[in-house]
């Protein structure tokens, strides 16, 4: 058996690629440890570079007139169907919240909302 100790050593004098040698479990498991941990922020690396080759960060200013996703819902009493409805209104922006969240005024109707980037198209 190896322990935690003499590890450093071996690998140092590349022992540790032989068969004849062998660890205890705990060794065994930190080995493992640590190449899953590479493993994983490999993978986190590749999924980053994928996403952001898409992701377009945007930023919408007080006063700018933007297009906003519209949360219609359909309403038989009203005879009144979402499908029918338009898909985004114009709006007004009136304050930004936080990283991505937008207070909006429907130039419309006049109502106020906060509304997610997401949401919004210019």
């Amino acid at each position: 058996m190896t322990h935690g100790e003499s590890y450093r050593l071996l690998r140092n004098i590349q022992l540790l690629d032989e068969p004849s040698v062998s660890l205890n479990r705990e060794d065994q498991l930190a080995i493992i440890r640590k190449e899953l941990r590479k493993n994983i922020l490999a993978a986190h690396d590749v999924n980053k570079r994928h996403y952001d080759l898409r992701a377009r960060p945007t930023s919408y200013n007080e006063g700018q007139t933007v297009y906003r996703r519209n949360f219609a819902q359909s309403n038989a009493a009203n005879q009144f169907n979402a499908k029918l409805a338009p898909v985004f209104i114009k709006a007004t922006v009136l304050s930004k919240i936080g990283n991505n969240y937008y207070k909006l005024r429907d130039e419309e109707t006049g109502a106020t909302g906060t509304y997610h980037g997401k949401d919004i198209r210019s």
